[in-house]
């Protein structure tokens, strides 16, 4: 990250960028204990999950959810090891409706009552609400939380200029195109004057912490080192 981009960043949504480091000792037991047998899981993708683990603040009393979860097992981690209630949300996943741990539908309108979840996460997931999906998604967010209730959002996919596209994915080595995931055909980079108007502006019950991840080069050279953190105010 530029000097020059993180002022602009500090500029636009009156936010300082905190620099913090991966405990990368720390990091290696959490690969440990939470197992993913999914094929395309590497560092980069774990370091996520890390991330909701230790900024979090995960208690038993608490409630999360992981939005656009697709498959992941990490919701079903974090009920083991802090014995807390957990959801899994997707739209493309999941039968609509709630069905045990999994709910799904729209993120925008998750038919739980409001003030009823505690920690949120969306892991590499964010960039692919299509349209105003995002905007409408913060707005929901704010009901769900309750007072000190915390959104993580890793990786904040943010640079010097907004982009979209309409067609992501990947290719294999023989130069077949993937989705990212289904359904997952959309998506975004923010730059900072979208992101204070598509999510701050949106956002005016959460206080906003951004993130950047001095070492996450050192994790994975794929991986994008910020991350933003939400909280719910009081009242």
């Amino acid at each position: 990250m530029t000097e020059t981009f993180r002022q602009r960043l500090v500029d636009v949504v009156g936010q300082p960028v905190l620099s913090v480091s991966i405990d990368l000792q720390d990091f290696a037991v959490f690969k440990t204990l939470y197992l993913d047998r999914r094929a395309t899981i590497d560092d980069a993708k774990l370091v996520e999950y890390y991330l909701s683990y230790r900024w979090l603040d995960l208690k038993s009393d608490d409630t999360y959810i992981d939005i656009a979860a697709q498959d992941c097992p990490f919701a079903f981690f974090v009920q083991s090891h802090f014995g807390c209630e957990v959801y899994r949300q997707d739209l493309y996943y999941m039968t609509k409706g709630i069905h045990g741990t999994d709910i799904g539908g729209n993120a925008s309108r998750i038919p739980l009552k409001t003030g009823s979840v505690s920690k949120m996460s969306l892991h590499n997931s964010l960039e692919h609400f299509e349209g105003r999906s995002d905007i409408r998604f913060f707005r929901e967010a704010q009901r769900l939380l309750r007072p000190g209730g915390k959104l993580l959002v890793v990786p904040l996919f943010i640079r010097d200029e907004y982009s979209t596209v309409n067609d992501a994915g990947w290719v294999d080595e023989d130069g077949v195109k993937h989705l990212w995931g289904v359904g997952a055909r959309f998506a975004r980079w923010y730059d900072p004057a979208q992101f204070k108007t598509r999510i701050i502006d949106n956002s005016n019950k959460l206080d906003l912490h951004l993130y950047h991840v001095d070492n996450a080069a050192e994790v994975d050279p794929s991986c994008y080192p910020y991350f933003a953190l939400f909280e719910k105010r009081a009242g």
